[in-house]
């Protein structure tokens, strides 16, 4: 969270920056002052959403949110429209980069592209999809993080790349917890965080925003959990 927070303040110094260029006649007009106001206010609604989805994609999941907010830092620099390419299976979307090999499962869900750079929140709950797969074929481990990004593919190159994006998240994982008080020791370095709460904020998502066959996905997504 202390990683978006930063973002957010280093985005919105730039757009005051970008303000200041305007002579004061235009920016003192009420209906630039109004125009001005609305981009702020659009631009801290999305990031304080994304920020609030970490937490419920983490509860319904059981991930350690943080674990999820170091995994959109090291995807996407917590970008809610990033689009990043792949040279083998094309791209990635969003947050936390979901990658268009997955594209026509998420159909069957009525989940779109555009969906996963227009909504962040979503992007993070499919992002915790993944990455609960990982989990449950792998086990709760770093290798797990590791196929996230690099696949399952037992080979000497992915072992390679499993193990360099795990470094990454993992520092990126630590530097959170450490801006928190918590230290990490070599021994523990826990991922998976247990919660009582069985509300499914997912489906109550889907539901609000109109998404088609959320049953279906709901279906899958106890599946994993």
């Amino acid at each position: 969270m202390v990683l978006l927070v930063v973002r957010t303040t280093n985005l919105l110094s730039l757009f005051v920056e970008w303000v200041k260029l305007f002579p004061d006649d235009v920016t003192r007009g009420e209906k630039m002052r109004k125009w001005l106001l609305t981009i702020c206010l659009m631009f801290i609604n999305v990031t304080c959403k994304a920020g609030d989805c970490f937490d419920l994609a983490g509860r319904d999941y059981k991930i350690d949110p943080d674990l999820l907010r170091a995994i959109s830092w090291k995807e996407s620099r917590n970008r809610v429209n990033a689009i990043g390419i792949n040279p083998v299976t094309g791209y990635g979307s969003g947050l936390m980069q979901v990658d268009s090999q997955h594209f026509n499962e998420l159909a069957r869900y009525g989940i779109k592209p555009e969906h996963l750079t227009a909504d962040p929140c979503l992007n993070i709950y499919t992002g915790a999809y993944y990455l609960a797969i990982a989990f449950k074929k792998w086990g709760v481990s770093w290798e797990a993080v590791g196929a996230y990004n690099a696949g399952f593919r037992k080979t000497e190159r992915q072992n390679q790349r499993r193990l360099a994006y795990a470094s990454d998240v993992y520092r990126i994982y630590s530097g959170i917890k450490n801006s928190k008080g918590i230290q990490l020791r070599a021994s523990e370095k826990p991922l998976s965080k247990m919660n009582s709460s069985q509300k499914n904020y997912f489906d109550i998502h889907f539901k609000k925003t109109g998404y088609a066959a959320n049953a279906a996905w709901k279906a899958t997504h106890k599946n994993i959990i």
